[in-house]
């Protein structure tokens, strides 16, 4: 702290304000921006409001949020935190203003702020199948890394969006491919309830097509 009041002192020796009311406490006059006289105080050519450092205004006061907000050990706290932790030992007029203005435009706070008010995307029915035949319109997912068990570690899920709601539950294991996929839906579902209309998943448009042309 010793180099930065020292450019504290620098920026005092020509400062209105810090001259204004070094002379009016020389001569008991009124205080400057309106406070009680006895709120100011000259100590060792700095001046002090309420037993805070005065700071005029200029790269000064950037410094010192900077210090205060910046730092390692303060680890970017919001603008409340850091007028607190200035305000021990320092002070100006807009204290408050100025440290909000500059924890808006801090670029590591903005990087990792939490979005607390994340937009939600809407929810989009799925349309019910013309046909009225079972799993006409299904999903198909994998519950992958189970516990090992006679041999397999994966479940294929086959959903039935359309008529019965039916789950179907298919023993797998998490490598199988798009044509292993197939080969289990053909032999569960296809040979049971006929040909589908449409197939939903999660794993991308290129797995669905792929898996049609399997299956066809």
């Amino acid at each position: 702290m010793a180099g930065l009041h020292d450019r504290l002192r620098l920026t005092s020796e020509v400062d209105s304000v810090v001259q204004t009311a070094v002379d009016m406490l020389a001569n008991s006059c009124l205080s400057p921006m309106q406070h009680a006289l006895s709120n100011w105080k000259w100590e060792d050519s700095l001046l002090t409001f309420k037993g805070r450092y005065y700071v005029p205004p200029g790269p000064v006061r950037r410094e010192l949020v900077t210090l205060f907000h910046n730092a390692p050990t303060a680890g970017h706290p919001g603008h409340m935190k850091t007028q607190e932790l200035i305000s021990w030992e320092y002070w100006w007029p807009g204290l408050l203003t100025f440290v909000k203005k500059y924890v808006e435009g801090c670029a590591t706070c903005q990087q990792n702020k939490v979005n607390t008010h994340p937009t939600l995307p809407p929810l989009v029915l799925i349309p019910t199948p013309s046909s009225r035949c079972p799993f006409a319109q299904c999903s198909v997912d994998l519950i992958t890394d189970l516990p090992p068990s006679n041999g397999f570690d994966s479940i294929m899920v086959v959903v039935d969006h359309g008529l019965m709601k039916g789950v179907i539950f298919m023993p797998c294991n998490k490598s199988v491919n798009t044509e292993g996929v197939a080969n289990i839906f053909f032999k569960k579902v296809f040979m049971r309830f006929g040909l589908y209309e449409k197939i939903i998943s999660d794993r991308g448009l290129q797995f669905a097509s792929k898996f049609a042309q399997e299956l066809g």
